[in-house]
């Protein structure tokens, strides 16, 4: 769905100005990145004012897809799935225990496993200089420094438990985890299409 949109997007700014734009690959890439993220935005907002916590997921979504550019992570193929998926995994954290001591754990497990960890790319991904990646991780670490502060002066513990979603998805378990909905999400939507084609 996305990408039919960064396609269309990415051929309008080239029929503008081919020669001083990124290629279309690049185009259709970052497009594709901008409308995931927005609409994972808005489905978040949505079930936040359906569960009657808009403030927390916010912090929730926001902080994961902070860490997410700065750290990279394994992907699904289908945007639209990985938006739900992302979701469903938000609306879980709001189960998580949020005391004082918990909300630590928490930020001290997303330390070690980010430094330990990021930043993750897949193969197919574009990858930068070392130097560049150095600069993203470091600027991951002052994310987490705030949102511990916002946790401790603030009281919202949301910033903590969205950056501990992205440190367990950077994880070989939670990389396996998402390649392993990827391929189950592949081989339902082929036997979908494979469906439609013979009836």
């Amino acid at each position: 769905m996305f990408e039919k949109w960064a396609i269309a997007f990415a051929d309008q700014i080239k029929k503008a100005n081919p020669e001083e734009t990124a290629p279309q690959d690049v185009l259709v890439f970052g497009f594709t990145i901008i409308f995931n993220l927005l609409f994972t935005l808005l489905l978040v907002m949505v079930a936040g004012w359906l569960l009657d916590a808009t403030f927390i997921i916010l912090q929730i979504g926001i902080s994961f897809m902070i860490l997410r550019i700065l750290s990279g992570g394994a992907h699904l193929n289908q945007s639209l799935t990985c938006s739900i998926a992302s979701l469903l995994l938000m609306v879980a954290l709001l189960w998580l225990p949020q005391k004082d001591i918990y909300v630590y754990s928490y930020w001290f497990i997303s330390l070690l496993l980010i430094l330990k960890f990021a930043p993750y790319y897949e193969e197919h991904q574009l990858k930068h200089s070392a130097q560049w990646e150095r600069k993203k991780k470091a600027f991951a670490l002052v994310w987490l420094l705030i949102s511990l502060l916002f946790s401790v002066y603030f009281g919202q513990t949301g910033f903590v438990s969205g950056a501990l979603l992205q440190a367990v998805l950077l994880t070989p378990m939670g990389i396996k985890s998402i390649h392993t909905l990827d391929h189950i999400v592949s081989k339902f939507s082929q036997g979908g299409e494979k469906g439609e084609k013979t009836s």
